[in-house]
């Protein structure tokens, strides 16, 4: 069979009516046509193989510029016209399959979120929650060979007992999105999860307690973790909008999926390290899922019971124990029965009976929540991102800054060898396609200049401001290495001044 020309008449023909129809919906506040128009074309697109020349993510881009519009109007339509394309499978399948769709799909996926908040109990609220499914799931059927590897990590648990961990990690840190990693390990990861655990209840304390420790780390970075806020020595205060924050609260079975690790170290009273980093995570759950907080009542109590018994006493950390214990005996969430079992519980007299148990609780800003400086920034070394740089090889990553003085900070790792870091100020779009960045050239500037890293021995965590708004990329190279292809964990993120 022969290729279609590169622009058939059809195509033509539907360049001109798609660019008319797309303007007198935003002109005119009028969608009939323009979804009209695309059922034409998931119908004809069977057999017109050059129409994803038409239906290219640019159009993507360009509706999603219309949803951090101001005009109400232009918002309505870009989500009505966004959620006809992908429901379209043939066109969404397209689509997803063009160079660079993973990262719009990302943005499309925390732009949409943002409104979500907005556009709550609005008739936008249907199509919104239909594009966020959507876009989860077309991510399950590409999992499936990764969850099969993690039950042969399983099988092998006997032989190579780090396998497993070493898996999941991989698989999130795969995940194109947060909310794909969130969906994973709210529904397919759980039984796996789960029977994990039950090997490693067979094992001595000692042992439990180091893969415990080992999981823990895996729920707090990749789905527990949700707040930055940093301030410089200037006074600007920075902050990162975590969607996480967002999304916690619609996984109805997030409880489900951490009670199981919770219960087995809640029943490790005297490993206080394991109990204090329980009782943040309870925390977090019983903040931004209110949904739990009757589930949490026995958790919760069991948590303080432990740090109350076990925590030395003069331990910065009773102060705020004692005060969030003071809130939920004064807080309209809880039944009297359980607020009284609070205030009768034996166990948890030392934190009832100390100077923070007060009416001044009630006025106290959680100090987990305050400001720190930029000079004492230390940002947990999380890595939602994985790749792997292929032997002579570079891996980029681009993004656009807006605001003077904003903040880029990194973090990352490699397993088993080093890789090179750099950071560069391009001058144009043009300058994407600059292979040698070791010379200054092309209006390249280098703000860190390419430099090997022994990331394999430790991670790195690296912060810079950005004092002019503009185009810049981070590289990581390996073209200095001919035979070894490097794994390579990573998280990068833009902090703007409010």
């Amino acid at each position: 069979m022969s290729e279609s020309p590169l622009i058939t008449p059809l195509l033509q023909q539907y360049q001109v009516e798609l660019q008319t129809k797309l303007n007198e919906c935003f002109e005119n506040n009028e969608v009939k046509g323009i979804l009209h128009l695309i059922d034409q074309l998931g119908q004809d697109i069977k057999d017109e193989p050059q129409l994803q020349d038409l239906l290219n993510l640019q159009l993507l881009r360009k509706l999603m510029k219309h949803l951090s519009s101001t005009n109400p109007q232009q918002v309505r339509s870009s989500i009505i016209i966004l959620d006809a394309i992908m429901q379209r499978k043939i066109i969404a399948n397209r689509l997803l399959h063009q160079r660079g769709a993973e990262r719009t799909m990302v943005d499309l996926a925390n732009s949409l979120l943002n409104l979500q908040q907005q556009l709550r109990h609005t008739s936008l609220e249907f199509h919104i929650d239909e594009l966020l499914i959507g876009l989860q799931v077309k991510y399950v059927d590409k999992k499936q060979s990764d969850l099969s590897v993690l039950k042969q990590a399983l099988k092998q648990f006997q032989d190579n007992n780090s396998l497993f961990i070493k898996q999941l990690q991989i698989l999130l840190s795969s995940c194109e999105s947060i909310i794909d990693q969130y969906y994973l390990f709210g529904s397919h990861l759980q039984e796996l999860i789960y029977e994990y655990l039950l090997m490693i209840r067979q094992m001595e304390e000692k042992q439990q307690v180091n893969f415990l420790t080992q999981l823990l780390g895996i729920y707090e970075r990749y789905i527990l973790d949700v707040q930055y806020t940093i301030q410089d020595m200037q006074q600007r205060t920075y902050y990162i909008k975590i969607e996480k924050q967002m999304i916690l609260h619609q996984i109805s079975n997030m409880y489900k999926s951490c009670a199981q690790l919770l219960n087995m170290i809640l029943v490790l009273p005297e490993e206080i390290g394991l109990q204090k980093r329980t009782y943040l995570i309870i925390k977090v759950l019983y903040k931004y899922i209110p949904g739990l907080r009757i589930a949490l009542m026995g958790p919760l109590q069991l948590v303080m019971r432990n740090l109350s018994l076990f925590l030395h006493k003069d331990a910065q950390e009773y102060k705020e124990i004692t005060i969030f214990l003071y809130q939920l005996i004064h807080s309209s969430d809880y039944d009297d029965k359980f607020k009284q079992s609070l205030l009768e519980d034996e166990d948890l007299a030392y934190l009832r009976e100390n100077k923070y148990f007060s009416v001044k609780a009630l006025s106290y800003v959680d100090e987990s929540q305050s400001v720190p400086s930029l000079r004492n920034l230390n940002i947990q070394a999380a890595f939602p991102c994985y790749v792997i740089i292929q032997a002579a090889s570079i891996y980029s990553y681009s993004f656009m800054v807006d605001k003077p003085n904003s903040l880029i900070f990194w973090s990352f790792r490699t397993l088993d060898y080093d890789v090179s870091f750099g950071l560069f100020k391009l001058q144009t779009i043009e300058d994407l396609g600059i292979i040698d960045y070791l010379n200054e050239k092309n209006g390249v500037k280098s703000l860190i200049k390419l430099q090997r890293i022994e990331s394999h021995k430790q991670p790195i965590i690296g912060v810079t401001v950005i004092s002019n708004p503009g185009l810049y990329r981070i590289i990581f190279d390996n073209s200095y290495s001919y035979l070894r292809s490097k794994q390579l964990f990573y998280s990068i993120h833009l902090l703007e001044t409010k």
